[in-house]
């Protein structure tokens, strides 16, 4: 390629973009709707609008609007997979990307997909404007065309459309002839108004008339919403249920109180407790208080919502709706992120990053090696941060964290002293005196004296330096002094990717240009950079004679040594694995390269499979990572795809209690609750009859089993689940049965007609007065249900009518309004009718049979009967002159008392669950909250400190129990096991040198991220032997672990790569460079010959190259892409944009070579 072929590219890339002449290409965003506030994307730029011009170079400025981070580096689109990209931060804030093949190529097409640009979406972000301009298209012939500019294309966030809470009320009503029974509702927001229609079947295919709605039976109530951009389309049937039955006075209602639930919470996660009924004569009317809309999704604030009292007597009274108040604390989406160097951790996540209002959340800024934290910044919210690198926070907007970080940066200082040279090269560029390099930077430091001179010392900071190379962990200075030459001259020649070291006799070293008396003797050893290997013919070492068995070498005149060394090998392996270390994944990954593969060997990923699963990471020996980047070999590689299975949802920790009740036209919700991890899931519930046919409302009475439906949602499993079921035998009894209710009689019969009954006599209901019943001055009536509705739903019933005096009766003293706190009370009824109570007693003429059932208040339970002993509550009874009553005797229902069975456990992957001691244990309701006062909902599963809530509710023997306050709960950091981690390997060093200046080359840690480091990079060990490494997690949920691993150190006697001795071949002084032929001329054959004659340097933010012969040459940046790909004979210059650390390989008759360089 032509040295000045690219500039003269972006010469002509500028004059076109001045002349600004029209094209029909233009920029396209392939999409504008991006994922969800607080994720990642990509935004991929498109060439588009019918291009017909073959390009093989562009650049495009392209701008993100407030609220889009950058995420990492721009990646070449499908169109430009084999070019090379530069880009850069421009002061304006855009960012310029020019994209350009060195070997001249074009594009594979005129459109398409060019660049991809990773973003990460702040929290607060809900849309904004991506603009991309100064485009222009360049071909071979460095002819250009412009690009029209996207100006302002809306950028927009995906968002859930929010739910309408409605709250109705009126689902059991009387009926009025004079007046159309409406269905009262509210709705939240209230300014969004429902349409409503009435129906007389099911289908609600037949309108319902306005005499339909003043009479008695049963009608379906259509609510219905359109929807529109913030709500989503609502629709709902309800069943109600006109009656002759009593209404309760709303006056005589005592609401229940509801515990404060979070935004986005099902209603029914707020606990009801409290709350009473009383009659028109002050008794307490027994019954539940339950959610109306219990699967409604809660917005934020104190919301006024429906609930529902059935009474146990749903035969007398109708049920009955009041308004409760709940406190719905808000929730914000709270994000952190790092910029490049480092990571953040979130000690106490949600699993959805979403939090209630105040809650604190800590973060951890995590620099990785060589580089530092800055400091911290927020979009979303005006905050002054403080300086640390560990900070609390409060959840009060929607919000992204971020961390800054920035290479730690050295001086570096040279000085020389003398007649000589000192050559300091990072990556084989040459370092000016103050420059500043990136801690962690390799220097190659060369020392040469002018002729009849030699080098006396060569110091860094001070002290001798070790070989020729130091890792930069400071401010340094390197120091040549050089005086009169007195010997014969070393000359070590400058070797890539290795060292050569000469030690005299005694084992001290020799420096490069230093000299050696005649006669001395010298070893010699070599020293591989991470990831290479001594060439097959070793050390060639001219000015010597000795023997290779004892290494051992006598100077005879000024020595030269030289090497080669070649990349190493190293195993390639791609992993699919679960979360779960229990179960296998179904997932799949793919590389394009796998098995054995030479340092500095790109790799791709090219597929992944989820197979059903879901992908959580990617990790590159143990560095998260993301599917198109690609991977550099520098060690034994692991490529592992993490994947999350979903999660089946265990059937235990859904409650679905045994409900019964009687028959009263009325569908009554049946609401599951889900306890531990599981709470606040909702369940679609649906019922099969004993006619096999599945319903969505149970009305009829009769025995129902329960469906129970959750669809999957990319975390759990469907939920599919019958109570009961043959399968769980042992469940006792679940499911619903409702039961037939008698046929209620609502008033007396007046002068010669029959009582008044519910259902109405007619053709639902027969009434007949029995001959055979002879009481004097009773009237025995036997009403029977008639048609089959009234027979499927309806029991007979037996009234008497009495026109003897009354007989007063009493039931007790003690259940009347006394001193004696009540503890419940006899209800009486004839035929379904009530007799009122007066001043503790009941009037009832003689001569009739009455049921007498005793109703325990709260906090009580019925005993028996005080004359007989029967436990049973219910009881007929004959008035009779004389008789005064029977007592019930009630008793205090017991407390419980519960206890957590295990206050702590250990991290597992998974959320958990925890057990509860206790009697009746089985019916408690178990929920996980960050705060003691259980505002916070959780899911245990991240380390940290929990609180539990636990709930019962009350039933016919037990009262209801309730934590005061969160029960503490620890899961533990969990310990990695030394033998589950795969460790690195350390290249060799020099005795004497630090363990900083080893490099630690593949391992990782399975699916858990984290960097492996020296626990004490300062020490400086003499020999070969173990030193320790600690791997720490970059997952805040795992402790860091520590295991020992041979470090080879070269010393006089010892080298890394032979044992025990360096292959060494002396050469004729005369051709060192050709020992074996010194008459032929060089033929190009190996590794040798194709660095022979070259050269590399860097300048101008470029890198520049002169090949004596054609060879395959690739660029890749640190990140690992590819910036250049090509055939290069002779010299180019290859831009790359802007300083850093880059990658040269060389390819040629089947060798190859890979060289670092800096680029300042």
């Amino acid at each position: 390629m032509k040295v000045n072929h690219i500039k003269q590219l972006f010469v002509a890339l500028f004059l076109l973009l001045s002349a600004g002449t029209a094209t029909a290409a233009q920029w396209k965003l392939a999409k504008t709707n991006l994922n969800a506030a607080g994720s990642k994307d990509t935004l991929t730029l498109e060439v588009s609008d019918n291009n017909t011009f073959s390009f093989s170079s562009f650049q495009v400025d392209f701008t993100l609007p407030e609220g889009i981070l950058l995420d990492g580096t721009p990646i070449l689109g499908e169109l430009a997979v084999d070019h090379a990209l530069t880009w850069s931060k421009r002061t304006d804030g855009s960012f310029r990307c020019v994209v350009y093949s060195a070997g001249n190529n074009e594009m594979k097409a005129p459109e398409g997909n060019v660049l991809r640009i990773p973003v990460v979406l702040t929290a607060s972000f809900e849309g904004g404007t991506f603009t991309a301009k100064n485009g222009l298209l360049s071909n071979k012939a460095s002819n250009g065309q412009p690009v029209t500019d996207l100006s302002g294309v809306a950028l927009t966030v995906h968002k859930e459309l929010k739910h309408l809470v409605v709250n109705v009320s009126g689902l059991e009503q009387k009926a009025n002839p004079v007046s159309p029974a409406k269905l009262g509702y509210t709705v939240i927001p209230a300014n969004k108004t429902l349409k409503e229609a009435y129906f007389t079947d099911a289908d609600c295919t037949k309108p319902a008339s306005d005499a339909d709605r003043k009479k008695e039976g049963i009608l379906y109530v259509k609510l219905s919403y359109a929807g529109d951009t913030d709500y989503a389309e609502f629709e709902e049937v309800y069943v109600m249920s006109l009656t002759s039955k009593i209404a309760i006075d709303a006056r005589k209602i005592t609401k229940p109180q509801a515990t404060g639930i979070k935004e986005g919470q099902l209603l029914s996660t707020s606990l009801l407790s409290g709350g009473s009924v009383k009659d028109e004569d002050g008794y307490t009317i027994a019954g539940t208080f339950v959610w109306t809309n219990g699967n409604a999704v809660m917005p934020a604030g104190k919301q006024s919502c429906s609930v529902t009292f059935y009474p146990d007597n749903s035969s007398y009274y109708n049920t009955a709706e009041v308004s409760v108040e709940v406190e719905v604390t808000p929730t914000y989406l709270v994000t952190a992120t790092g910029t490049t160097g480092g990571t953040v951790n979130v000690l106490g996540k949600t699993e959805d990053d979403v939090y209630v209002k105040g809650q604190e959340i800590s973060l951890v800024a995590l620099p990785l090696p060589n580089y530092k934290f800055d400091s911290w910044s927020v979009t979303g919210a005006s905050e002054t941060l403080p300086a640390n690198d560990s900070i609390s926070v409060k959840a009060d907007n929607n919000k992204t964290y971020t961390a800054n970080f920035s290479p730690i940066m050295h001086t570096v200082s040279i000085e020389t002293a003398g007649n000589g040279s000192l050559s300091v090269k990072a990556e084989d560029a040459e370092i000016a005196s103050g420059a500043s390099l990136r801690q962690g930077t390799v220097l190659q430091i060369v020392a040469t004296p002018d002729v009849s001179s030699q080098l006396k010392s060569l110091t860094i900071n001070g002290d001798s330096l070790k070989g020729n190379k130091v890792t930069l962990t400071g401010d340094l200075t390197v120091k040549a002094e050089f005086g009169q030459k007195a010997g014969a001259l070393v000359t070590i020649k400058d070797v890539a990717n290795g060292s050569i070291l000469l030690y005299k006799e005694n084992g001290s070293l020799i420096a490069s240009g230093s000299t050696v008396p005649i006669g001395d003797k010298v070893r010699v050893v070599d020293l591989p950079d991470a990831g290479y290997s001594l060439g097959g013919s070793g050390v060639t070492l001219s000015g010597v004679t000795g023997s290779t068995t004892t290494n051992l070498w006598t100077v005879t005149g000024d020595v030269t040594a030289s090497a080669t060394f070649g990349p190493k090998p190293y195993n390639v392996v791609a992993s699919a694995v679960s979360s779960n270390p229990n179960e296998t994944t179904t997932g799949k990954i793919t590389l394009d390269k796998s098995g054995e593969q030479f340092y500095g060997t790109e790799v791709r990923i090219t597929g992944i499979e989820k197979n059903g699963a879901r992908l959580l990471s990617i990790l590159a020996n143990g560095k998260e990572i993301s599917q198109n980047d690609v991977l550099t070999v520098t060690g034994d590689l692991t490529v592992t795809a993490v994947f999350d299975h979903l999660v089946p949802i265990k059937r235990e920790y859904i409650f679905c209690p045994y409900q019964e009740y009687y028959y009263s036209g009325v569908s009554r919700p049946f609401i599951p609750f889900a306890s531990q991890t599981y709470a606040g899931f909702s369940f679609n519930v649906s019922y099969i009859a004993s006619d096999n046919k599945e319903v969505g409302k149970a009305i009829d009475a009769g025995k129902y089993t329960v469906v129970l439906r959750r669809a999957e949602d990319g975390l759990y499993e469907e939920f599919y689940e019958k109570y009961p079921d043959p399968e769980h035998p042992n469940e006792g009894e679940v499911g619903l049965t409702i039961k037939k209710s008698k046929i209620a009689v609502m008033k007396a019969p007046e002068g010669n007609g029959n009582p008044t009954t519910r259902p109405a006599e007619g053709t639902e209901v027969s009434i007949n007065v029995d001959p055979t019943y002879n009481v004097s001055g009773v009237t025995k009536y036997v009403i029977k249900p008639k048609s089959d509705a009234a027979k499927k739903n309806y029991e007979g019933t037996v009234y008497y009518y009495s026109t003897n005096a009354p007989v007063e009766l009493s039931f007790g003293t003690s259940i009347w309004r006394s001193a004696e706190e009540p503890k419940g009370y006899v209800h009486v009824t004839n035929g379904g009718m009530s007799y009122p109570e007066s001043d503790g007693k009941v009037s009832i003429p003689a001569g009739i049979e009455v049921m007498l059932e005793a109703v325990p208040l709260k906090g009580y339970k019925f005993s028996h009967w005080k004359d007989n002993g029967d436990t049973n509550p219910q009881r007929e009874y004959v008035v009779e002159k004389g008789v005064s009553g029977v007592e019930p005797v009630f008793v205090g229902k017991d407390n419980l008392e519960f206890k957590l069975a295990q206050t702590s456990s250990v991290y597992n992957g998974a959320a958990q669950t925890v057990s509860v001691t206790g009697t009746g244990n089985e019916a408690c309701q178990i929920t996980f909250f960050f705060d003691e006062a259980c505002t916070q909902p959780a899911v245990l599963k991240n380390a940290g400190d929990y609180y539990v809530r636990i709930y019962r509710p009350a039933d016919a023997e037990y009262n209801e129990y309730k934590t005061e306050k969160g029960l503490r709960y620890t899961i533990e950091q969990a310990e990695l096991a030394e033998s589950k981690v795969t460790w690195p390997a350390a290249s060799g060093i020099l005795s004497g040198q630090k363990l900083s200046e080893s490099v630690l080359q593949g391992g990782h840690a399975g699916i858990v991220a984290g960097t492996f480091a020296w626990s004490k990079p300062e020490t400086a060990p003499t020999s070969t032997g173990q030193q320790e490494v600690t791997f720490t997690p970059t997952d805040p949920n795992y402790k860091p672990v520590s295991s020992k691993i041979e470090v080879k150190v070269v010393s006089a006697t010892s080298s890394p790569t032979t044992d025990p001795e360096t292959p060494v071949t002396p050469v004729d002084p005369v051709d060192p460079e050709n020992p074996d032929k010194p008459d032929q001329p060089d033929t190009p054959t190996g590794i040798e010959s194709i660095e022979e004659g070259m050269s590399l340097y860097t300048a101008n933010q470029s890198i520049f190259v002169n090949m004596p012969q054609q060879v395959a040459l690739k660029v890749v940046d640190v990140s690992g892409i590819v910036l250049y790909e090509g055939s290069i004979l002779g010299k180019a210059e290859i831009p790359v944009g802007h300083a850093g650390v880059y990658f040269v390989r060389c390819e040629a008759f089947g060798d190859s070579f890979v060289r670092k360089v800096v680029v300042r």
